[in-house]
């Protein structure tokens, strides 16, 4: 059986499953490291928007992590925190700070950034969470902050396989929706602007797509070209097939009405009778 590579696999899920995403997250979440279960009535509760606790941790390098985000939605002013409590439950226990700024803008699709080395003094074998939290306007008109948190298990980034870790670029950036106000009154900007949230200019983290520095929806694009190619090349082919059998079948019929035993059998007219009896009543019968 052949195993596809992770970023394949999570390029795949991005482009066929947009619509089922708003089963199982709210307008962003974590792709990796796996994030806590998402449930619509606690997404906007902190810390972590879910009533789950801990459950499985993932293995994480204490350096050169990534994290990859999936988002259906345009997200706003993403901070990203760490907190090494063994099980989180309050806003006040994420305080380490991952970037300085905030993350202006994540566009839908999917994201991969870099995020800082384990703080000095952190060994292999620590718990910790990383948080998200942002802002969009999913389901109401107006500003929501919305939280997610993935746990994780810091161990030596030479037991660790980066190949593991889906990060590649694949986000729409040329449908951006208006941006949500605080008034929740629509702008009919594209994108954010001066009447979108408050936002704080910021650095973008450095990203790493795993590619040759393509952006944008190529990688998307390329899929779709190519299973529309097949699709259309299957049609092709299943037309000229039951053109091919239509012909066949038509030159059969014509080949049977042409031979012998094909042709109709039609009976000789009967010819006048010239009997002796015949000729002696002085008539000709025809029988």
């Amino acid at each position: 059986m052949v195993r596809l590579p992770p970023a394949v696999m999570a390029m795949a899920a991005t482009v066929i499953g947009v619509q089922a995403a708003s089963e199982v997250q709210g307008p962003m979440g974590f792709m990796w490291p796996p994030d806590r279960h998402w449930q619509e009535s606690t997404d906007n509760t902190a810390p972590c928007g879910s009533n789950q606790g801990v459950v499985n941790r993932t293995d994480f390098p204490l350096t050169g992590g990534r994290v990859a985000f999936t988002a259906q939605d345009d997200s706003y002013h993403t901070e990203l925190a760490l907190s090494f409590k063994n099980d989180p439950k309050t806003q006040s226990d994420f305080d380490y700070i991952l970037y300085n700024n905030p993350i202006t803008e994540i566009d839908p699709g999917h994201t991969c950034f870099k995020i800082p080395d384990a703080p000095p003094g952190i060994p292999a074998g620590t718990n910790a969470t990383i948080q998200i939290k942002y802002i969009a306007d999913f389901d109401r008109p107006e500003n929501q902050t919305f939280y997610a948190c993935a746990d994780i298990v810091y161990v030596p980034a030479s037991a660790f396989d980066n190949d593991d870790v889906p990060c590649f670029n694949a986000t729409d950036s040329e449908n951006d929706v208006p941006a949500p106000t605080a008034t929740g009154k629509p702008t009919g900007l594209p994108g954010h602007g001066d009447d979108g949230p408050p936002l704080n200019p910021s650095s973008v983290p450095p990203v790493s797509s795993g590619g040759s520095g393509s952006s944008g929806l190529s990688k998307g694009a390329i899929a779709g070209a190519v299973v529309g190619s097949i699709v259309g090349l299957a049609a092709i082919i299943g037309l000229a097939i039951l053109f091919y059998r239509e012909r066949q079948r038509k030159n059969r019929l014509i080949a049977q009405r042409d031979s012998g035993r094909g042709v109709k059998w039609v009976e000789d007219p009967a010819k006048p009778s010239t009997s002796a009896e015949d000729i002696r009543m002085g008539s000709v019968a025809s029988k």
